[in-house]
């Protein structure tokens, strides 16, 4: 009964402050893909890397001077791409190399904001974010393909294999020297992606298959890593991230094709949870809207926050015609004598509440447009949907009737010109 009570007590947080507007493709809904690695840098630019090399005609070049390369594509904060976009070719102190014979397995930004790149040809590249020249390289040497790296707010660097069991987890210092292994003895998986604390003295290492995400601890950098557990049970993640405007994880739990196990936590899939490492709970979540409707093609393989932690750039992998990447931005949200406002928009607290059988819903427009307000029970499931129209600026009121539904929590939701807000009430037969 408290785990229940517990797993209440978190969706309604998610739902009532969760305020993430998906606001669709991005840069447009021209560039196509499949992400498999991003990253944002200081300047707020947003670095891309497709999964498989494409054909690519260099600036200046012939028609017969056409490479095949992994592109790395990287825009400013406006959608426009940067002067050096895109990377095709990676030229450093002792190294000249075109990106290709291998496909982009994750990309993180490091500790001065410039990027770091893993490719499936065990190199580890790091580019300056300011001109996207080369600066260094190495070569993990995981022994299969590595995933996603982390970086802590120091410079210490984890890489994962993406073959769980034989391989290990490497830890590299701020100048790619290898410092020794996080473990060995990873039990039989698989994973995309890995994360650290600030501090680089936690790892986070989540097995999609297993659907879970192990945690390896140490009390300092000069002490070897012990396994304290796990975290987020039941979660098939292929991509996680730390906002470092909030120092929480974003994880994604799972895809059509491999699934969450929610019998842990009511999770939905192509859905990136906020998970707060100091409460051990569940306080956000922003989803991927699917191309095809419940699509296994569409996996969730990559997110990164903007400085301000305030805008979401996130991505899947799958079949072809996907968007590179969608964004999603968190908007302000201020709870006044029972009253949601989130930029003028406000949706009151219904009024009886508790309630039985009806309720009234007040909300107010700063502008027309075009109106959404449904019911939702606590699994996520849309029970009702009072209003789905066009509707003038001002004060509007609905009557909400749940005599055929039984006694519970339910959540109501207000979606308009872009802005998203929930609120709850309680129905007691």
């Amino acid at each position: 009964m408290l785990k229940k009570l517990f797993v209440f007590s978190v969706l309604l947080t998610s739902f009532a402050f969760g305020q993430w507007v998906n606001t669709g493709a991005w840069p447009n809904n021209t560039v196509l893909g499949q992400l498999h690695g991003i990253a944002v840098d200081p300047a707020g630019k947003v670095w891309a890397g497709n999964f498989s090399p494409e054909r690519f005609l260099p600036p200046g070049g012939g028609p017969t001077d056409s490479v095949t390369a992994n592109l790395i594509r990287v825009y400013n904060p406006d959608g426009t791409p940067a002067s050096f976009s895109p990377i095709w070719r990676l030229t450093g102190p002792d190294f000249n190399d075109t990106l290709k014979g291998s496909n982009m397995r994750g990309m993180r930004t490091d500790h001065n904001g410039n990027i770091l790149m893993v490719f499936g040809n065990q190199l580890m590249y790091r580019v300056n974010y300011q001109t996207g020249a080369g600066m260094k390289k190495v070569n993990v040497a995981i022994g299969t393909s590595p995933t996603a790296p982390a970086v802590s707010n120091t410079g210490q660097i984890f890489v994962g294999p993406v073959v769980n069991a034989g391989a290990p987890i490497k830890e590299f210092d701020s100048e790619f020297n290898f410092v020794g292994n996080v473990t060995t003895l990873l039990p039989t998986g698989f994973s995309r992606s890995i994360e650290c604390s600030p501090d680089g003295n936690t790892v986070y290492f989540p097995s999609y298959t297993r659907k879970l995400i192990l945690v390896y601890k140490r009390p300092n950098e000069f002490a070897p890593f012990d396994s304290v557990g796990t975290i987020m049970n039941g979660v098939a993640c292929e991509s996680i991230t730390r906002n470092r405007a909030t120092g929480r994880l974003w994880v994604a739990a799972g895809s059509m094709n491999d699934r969450p196990d929610s019998s842990f936590y009511p999770y939905s899939v192509n859905t990136w949870y906020e998970y707060d490492l100091t409460t051990n709970q569940i306080t956000d979540s922003l989803k991927w809207e699917f191309v095809t409707p419940l699509s296994p093609n569409e996996r969730p393989r990559g997110i990164d926050f903007s400085p301000d932690g305030n805008i979401a750039y996130f991505g899947c992998f799958g079949g072809s015609g996907l968007p590179l990447m969608q964004r999603a931005q968190k908007t302000v949200g201020i709870k006044d004598e029972g009253q949601l406002v989130v930029n003028g928009y406000t949706l009151s607290q219904n009024y009886p509440n508790p309630f039985n059988p009806s309720t009234k819903i007040n909300y107010s427009l700063v502008a027309n447009g075009y109106v959404t307000l449904k019911v939702y029970d606590m699994l996520g499931n849309e029970v009702a949907t009072l209003v789905d129209g066009e509707k003038m600026a001002g004060e509007h009121s609905v009557n909400f009737d749940a005599s055929k539904l039984s006694s519970g929590i339910y959540v109501y939701q207000l979606n308009v010109n872009g802005v998203r807000i929930s609120n709850k009430m309680t129905l007691m037969k």
